[in-house]
């Protein structure tokens, strides 16, 4: 028998936390059963898709949203109609901005239309947040399905009930390895400093902005500290630019994208995520997971984060001095320990999620 076929649409296939999530997802699923397929809008920072192809997944890549809009909506139309197969569709939205393939596929018949909410913000765009506001009148109208990475993203995203889907991680390969710590200290050249990371995309989302200023702050006390930023994005050039500025890229490492994100936070002794919004922070979950002692912004960064004592919230109109002071508790050591029962407990361990998903499926 067949897999069933669930066509999951998304920006691209690169480094950020949707595409995370369905990927952890896709890993651990019986394929056997229910197959991955993506149709994607961008070719940009594509990394994962030849892990996609390799699982047996088809990937289909339509023009750029919303550069060629009127392009991409002709192809998204022309889709559906060649492909009758798919009775799955599931978009996955950091705003309602794009919901074409959700209305073609119910033009089409397409029984199962599910809308997953990451985020809780918008980019700080007026006409974006006007669309946004617009479409959450009438999504209900569109999809039959609605999923949350968090409450706050789903009472952002809907005004109807959703289903909250927590993002789940192997829970396991992210457990504290000293060999992993040491390999990567070694590659970078950092085996005595005192590490501070972050894993994002360089966007306003992520506050790469504020995050050098609050290193700004620790390396003026302690001279022996590494910033460690993981990830690409449009506005890196700028914080490259910042850093030169304040004369620090002797002690600022641009670690590109990583597929060994475990052994990288290994590597790390206090990781710092000052974002402006979040649906999640499913890099958090994962800080946490190793062990890391982690600090992020109060209000904007959802509760459901928090699942170990490892996890700190500072508001964000805190100075970055206060921040720094709250890093700097973390300079002489700590114990990294096993978090593995409190994450899975938590309800974020990858094997069970999936398992939810995949009967999900089946039954539609």
């Amino acid at each position: 028998m067949k897999p069933i076929r669930v066509l999951h649409v998304l920006n691209g296939l690169g480094s950020g936390g949707a595409e995370s999530f369905i990927m952890n997802v896709y890993r651990n699923i019986d394929r056997s059963k229910v197959q991955f397929d993506f149709l994607i809008r961008s070719n940009d920072d594509n990394v994962l898709l030849g892990e996609v192809e390799s699982l047996g997944g088809n990937v289909y890549i339509t023009p750029k949203f919303p550069r060629h809009i009127f392009k991409n909506y002709k192809e998204v139309a022309n889709f559906f109609k060649d492909h009758p197969e798919y009775h799955i569709v599931h978009l996955h939205a950091n705003a309602l901005m794009y919901l074409k393939p959700i209305d073609v596929a119910k033009k089409n018949g397409v029984r199962c239309r599910i809308i997953h909410s990451h985020n809780t913000q918008t980019a700080d765009n007026f006409l974006y947040n006007y669309i946004h506001k617009w479409n959450k009148k009438y999504i209900s109208k569109k999809a039959t399905d609605f999923f949350a990475c968090s409450n706050l993203a789903g009472t952002w995203m809907f005004e109807n009930e959703y289903k909250l889907i927590n993002n789940a991680i192997d829970v396991g390969k992210f457990a504290f390895d000293i060999c992993s710590r040491n390999r990567i200290r070694k590659e970078f050249d950092i085996e005595n400093k005192f590490v501070i990371g972050n894993v994002g995309r360089f966007t306003y989302q992520k506050n790469h902005d504020f995050l050098i200023d609050i290193f700004n702050a620790i390396h003026k006390i302690n001279k022996n500290a590494i910033l460690m930023l993981v990830g690409v994005g449009e506005l890196i050039e700028d914080i490259k630019l910042k850093i030169n500025l304040l004369g620090l890229q002797n002690s600022v490492i641009f670690a590109g994208v990583r597929k060994d994100i475990p052994d990288v936070l290994c590597a790390m002794d206090v990781f710092v995520f000052p974002s402006h919004f979040e649906g999640l922070g499913i890099t958090l979950i994962e800080a946490q997971a190793s062990g890391l002692h982690s600090l992020t912004s109060a209000d904007v960064v959802p509760s459901e984060a928090k699942v170990t004592e490892l996890l700190e919230y500072i508001p964000l109109d805190t100075s970055c001095e206060e921040w720094a002071k709250a890093v700097l508790k973390y300079q002489n050591g700590y114990i990294r320990g096993n978090t593995y029962d409190q994450i899975k407990s938590a309800g974020y361990d990858i094997g069970e999620l999936a398992k939810k998903l995949e009967d999900y499926y089946l039954k539609q």
